[in-house]
């Protein structure tokens, strides 16, 4: 067989493929594809050579033989249409998918999954992801600092759990958006009244804090974002993103 058959019609279940740092799960599709023989480095050393497909410029491969190579579990949830790479995790809905109890806000706006018309005179409005540190996440909770109203603002959300979850994750930072700014943001989680966790002053460019907080039993979770400094002309825009609760 050639090392390259162009033009090929190749029909895939693509349900255990990885393009690029996406997985695909569930789809029957044909697709114009080219076979190549390609080598396959993991931290420099070499794991696997062998016949792959190149679709639109992605490269396909098993993601199970990926994940393998690169030490980590995988697992496909057909019922659910969920490829897991890493660990497997419990059943779980995204906090930013629930409706929320009530938002107290001073100087901040909040969005949900994504930015939507954020900015205000100073800054160029903008739409798209939540970034930290590079990383782009597609689920999460953020606030914007309306620089205009204050260099300072803090704003808080209130979720009715009612004894339903048992743990919290995620993670904040300071999105990249407003890397540059000046003034620090804080995060602070309060459960039924008393303070679970506090984050410290975060500044853009620094990397994502990791959060597991045990939620069993809490009736009432509060979400207190912050930002303070001294440069009126710096707007801070803080992200709690990929938030899980876990029941």
């Amino acid at each position: 067989m050639k090392d390259k058959l162009k033009g090929l019609i190749v029909g895939l279940t693509i349900g255990s493929l990885v393009a690029g740092s996406t997985v695909f799960a569930g789809t029957n599709i044909k697709l114009d594809a080219v076979i190549e023989n390609v080598k396959y480095m993991f931290s420099g050393v070499e794991k696997q050579s062998g016949q792959s497909i190149i679709y639109n410029g992605q490269l396909f491969v098993s993601a199970s033989t990926f994940a393998k190579n690169t030490g980590q579990d995988f697992n496909y949830d057909g019922k659910n249409k969920t490829a897991w790479v890493g660990k497997k995790e419990g059943t779980y809905k995204y906090l930013s998918d629930l409706s929320y109890a009530r938002t107290d806000v001073e100087g901040v706006k909040f969005h949900f999954n994504k930015w939507v018309n954020a900015g205000d005179y100073i800054l160029s409005p903008y739409n798209g992801k939540f970034i930290i540190a590079d990383n782009e996440y597609i689920h999460g909770i953020a606030i914007e600092n309306m620089v205009f109203q204050s260099n300072t603002g803090k704003g808080s959300i209130e979720y009715n759990l009612n004894g339903k979850y048992k743990k919290l994750t995620g993670f904040i930072g300071i999105d990249d958006h407003s890397k540059d700014s000046a003034n620090p943001g804080m995060v602070k989680f309060i459960a039924d009244g008393k303070e679970i966790y506090y984050s410290s002053e975060m500044l853009g460019g620094d990397v994502p804090k990791e959060i597991k907080l045990d939620t069993s039993g809490v009736l009432k979770l509060r979400i207190e974002f912050t930002t303070t400094g001294e440069d009126y002309r710096s707007s801070t825009m803080i992200d709690f993103v990929e938030a899980k609760l876990f029941q």
